[in-house]
């Protein structure tokens, strides 16, 4: 991983430079090999300059910057003193508007200030966060990025989906989830059921991305017979973002109304029987998956008067228990 080291004077005039020019903000970030959102901030601290982005005025303006978020550091008086007054039980608001109302030989600071100095190297070495209400080793950012939205339009609403889907009368209609475990975020199951006949495709995925995940459902479902494949409905799960690719009529549930593709749902419970939420993910294989996927689809469902979902789905002929005399 490359150290980050602040940006110099020579960077802000070059730019200056691509600005003139006309150049965006991701082809500045290319160009000086910096990530976009460092050159978002450093033109967002001056668009108040009624001159625009100057570079002189730039590096003054982060010099100042850097100096206001540094001063609890160099005050050993100021760092004793906040210290103090968080082990005491005061909170970083409480310290600086106490501060400010007495003024005295103490600097006056924020408490966005005082923030920094927890969770600075200097305050997590002392484990001055377990003095804070709560203990959070790692600070939460109020502002963060919020989560990406799928844009769905309104036709794909599962409220549009056809009434006649809902009875299960017809082969053809899957609903699709992802399952995934307590010990790891990034591997992962698709589980695609299908409405009437129960029959699951199971899709190992290493991660949560859009790409891998649709890509996953787009192969496991290109060996479905044309015939039996008409519809699937998801949740709004951004990784289903790619449906598109699919080529396959899509609806999605309503926002946190899992009840809504139920069967579904109900499939992802009965496999926890064989993949429970601490599971070992590196004994998931899409080799496991292809043997769960072919013992349950053989299992005979009451719901089904006890047929197996993969009899309903081919059309098969029953399969007679052979007894032992």
């Amino acid at each position: 991983m490359t150290k980050y080291h602040r940006m110099t004077l020579t960077e802000r005039e070059n730019i200056y430079s691509l600005l003139q020019a006309n150049h965006n903000q991701t082809f500045i970030a290319k160009t000086l090999g910096r990530n976009k959102s460092s050159i978002s901030r450093e033109l967002s601290r001056c668009h108040e300059d009624p001159l625009g982005y100057i570079p002189d005025r730039a590096d003054c303006f982060a010099i100042k910057f850097a100096r206001r978020n540094s001063q609890i550091f160099r005050s050993a008086n100021l760092s004793n003193c906040v210290t103090s007054l968080l082990k005491e039980g005061w909170s970083p608001e409480q310290i600086s508007g106490r501060l400010k109302l007495e003024g005295g030989g103490v600097s006056v600071v924020s408490h966005e200030t005082i923030y920094k100095f927890i969770y600075s190297p200097e305050g997590q070495a002392q484990k001055l966060y377990l003095l804070l209400t709560r203990h959070k080793p790692k600070r939460t950012r109020w502002y963060s990025r919020k989560p990406k939205k799928i844009h769905i339009p309104e036709s794909a609403n599962i409220i549009n989906r056809p009434k006649s889907i809902d009875n299960r009368k017809k082969v053809g209609h899957w609903e699709g989830d992802l399952v995934i475990f307590t010990n790891v975020k990034s591997s992962n199951v698709t589980t695609l059921v299908e409405r009437k006949s129960r029959l699951v495709k199971l899709v190992h995925n290493t991660s949560k991305l859009t790409s891998e995940v649709v890509g996953g459902i787009k192969n496991a479902l290109s060996l479905v017979p044309q015939k039996s494949l008409h519809t699937v409905t998801f949740d709004r799960g951004t990784e289903f973002a790619s449906y598109k690719d699919l080529k396959i009529t899509t609806y999605f549930c309503n926002p946190h109304s899992p009840w809504q593709k139920g069967g579904n749902e109900n499939y992802n419970g009965r496999l926890r029987r064989y993949l429970p939420k601490k599971f070992d993910h590196k004994n998931l294989s899409q080799d496991l998956l292809d043997n769960i996927e072919d013992k349950m689809n053989n299992q005979p469902r009451k719901c089904l008067g006890f047929r197996t979902p993969a009899e309903v789905f081919y059309n098969r002929k029953l399969q007679y228990v052979a007894l032992d005399p």
